[in-house]
């Protein structure tokens, strides 16, 4: 009974369920809300000499906040009026390409790695980074001879906050084994940082929204070649006008860096499952990877 319901909760996990339904109809967007304050409850509000409101009944409220995206005009100095600030669009073409602005100048303004992290983690515009348990961040050393670039994180990788862990990891291990490749040698990565729902596809504006995010990792780890294991990883990092052939380098074009990298597309590790031709395929790949290794200087 205990085993049914724990594999209960882990199929709403992946579903990404995140509230309980009682038997009472519940307005979940005012159950998040704490107690709010009108000026008809509190009419005697007054400004305390630390900055925070009093009451009549002098208990204290914390500054309010403004709402998320929303822009407040910064206090101007003694005698000059305050500057307006624009408001943030809030739909539409305008509000993607705001939060496109937005990614951009969060991942060029990120000069170490640690940076980019802490920029990934503050980066809310996108609906996925609300989502996701985890924040998918590159492991490996920096100027690795090989990047290997999965797809979206799945749910053991979400779970753990590990890239290429759980089953994935398993069968990457199987694949760099019989080739005398370690995986601490390698720089290993995500094509996006989060995890849709449910493991559902992402959307064209999530994957322009993580797209800086992802190249600028690139350009702060260096690595000599990427490995694009997916077609979300190509799809994000080639033009698809013109998609490399398999088990053929080509190159892809990295904002940051003066030259393109060498890019090679495979199947991703989990398709070791698929049959014996997708096998075959990846073992093909592979072993062009290693010879690939083997004459680098």
């Amino acid at each position: 009974m205990m085993e049914t319901a724990l594999s209960l909760l882990r199929l709403y996990g992946e579903w990404g369920v995140e509230t309980a339904v009682g038997d009472s109809p519940v307005d979940q967007r005012l159950a998040r809300l704490g107690k709010m304050h009108f000026p008809a409850e509190e009419p005697a509000l007054r400004r305390a000499t630390d900055g925070r409101l009093t009451g009549p009944n002098s208990s204290t409220m914390p500054p309010t906040r403004p709402p998320a995206g929303q822009n407040v005009p910064r206090a101007a100095p003694s005698g000059e009026p305050p500057r307006a600030v624009p408001a943030a669009p809030q739909s539409g073409p305008a509000l993607l390409a705001h939060t496109l602005e937005q990614a951009r100048a969060l991942a060029a303004g990120a000069n170490t790695p640690e940076a980019l992290r802490a920029a990934m983690d503050g980066f809310s515009a996108c609906a996925l980074r609300t989502t996701a348990m985890h924040t998918l961040f590159p492991t490996g050393p920096v100027q690795a001879p090989l990047m290997i670039i999965g797809d979206a994180p799945d749910a053991d990788e979400d779970r753990s906050g590990e890239v290429f862990s759980g089953l994935c990891g398993d069968l990457l291990a199987r694949m760099l084994t019989p080739l005398g490749l370690n995986r601490q040698t390698l720089l290993l990565a995500t094509a996006l940082p989060w995890r849709p729902p449910g493991g559902r596809a992402p959307t064209e504006a999530e994957l322009k929204q993580c797209r800086p995010f992802l190249e600028r990792a690139i350009t702060l780890f260096t690595p000599q070649r990427l490995l694009l294991c997916g077609r979300l990883s190509a799809r994000m990092l080639l033009d698809a006008q013109t998609p490399l052939p398999r088990r053929n380098w080509g190159e892809s074009a990295i904002a940051g860096l003066a030259a393109p990298l060498p890019a090679l597309v495979m199947r991703h590790p989990l398709q070791l499952r698929a049959s014996a031709t997708a096998r075959k395929e990846i073992w093909q790949d592979l072993m062009l990877v290693a010879q690939t290794l083997q004459q680098a200087p």
